[in-house]
């Protein structure tokens, strides 16, 4: 991905924290000599001290699960928030632009085991789940059912080779513009534009 040296975002706290809030990424292969690209919640995990992973799983159907053991590189991209930059917003220059939020990871899978694969489920309910006011667990599926669902997925971890971001939030703008795009995000009224603004607040903040 390319990526300016001042949109780029080192820091592992903050990639990580928006990894695991904006957790619906795009896993994509090749896959008969084109790329091909599944939709699926993918969760980051620390498997040791330092050590992080991601996991997700797929349905046997998918053409995607044939390319597990092709060894090769699978790409999981990572995105959302992202909002319109008018031009009219800034004090002279007249270009528009786009601000987002993007993470590309780049890795390469292990087939989990079942057991893995059912603790994956349990703890993927169990963060989504969280919000219900009547939860439902993996207990709760009856074993007969949960025993075809295992067979007709197939669970994926996925190493953490290269990480590339894009934090492209007017990091390149002066303060008066900085400000003005953060007052017209915040007063626009669209949710993603808020957290655009509320990720440039905190940005500018630490800087000073």
């Amino acid at each position: 991905m390319y990526t300016p040296k001042y949109f780029q975002e080192n820091d592992w706290n903050t990639v990580s924290e928006f990894i695991r809030k904006h957790s619906f990424a795009l896993l994509v292969s090749i896959h008969g000599g084109e790329p091909f690209g599944t939709h699926i919640p993918v969760e980051l995990e620390e498997t040791e001290p330092g050590t992080f992973v991601l996991r997700g799983h797929i349905a046997n159907d998918n053409p995607q699960s044939q390319d597990f053991t092709s060894g090769q590189t699978f790409l999981a991209v990572f995105t959302n928030p992202h909002a319109y930059i008018s031009s009219s917003w800034y004090e002279k220059e007249k270009i528009p632009t786009w601000n987002y939020i993007a993470v590309h990871i780049y890795g390469k899978l292990r087939i989990l085991t079942e057991a893995e694969l059912t603790d994956s489920l349990t703890k993927l309910m169990d963060k989504y789940e969280s919000s219900s006011k009547c939860p439902v667990h993996i207990s709760d599926i009856p074993e007969k059912s949960l025993q075809n669902n295992l067979r007709a997925i197939t669970g994926f971890e996925m190493s953490l080779d290269r990480v590339e971001t894009r934090f492209k939030l007017s990091q390149n703008r002066n303060d008066r513009d900085y400000h003005e795009i953060i007052h017209q995000l915040k007063a626009s009224g669209d949710s993603q534009a808020a957290e655009i603004a509320e990720e440039m607040v905190k940005r500018r903040k630490a800087e000073q």
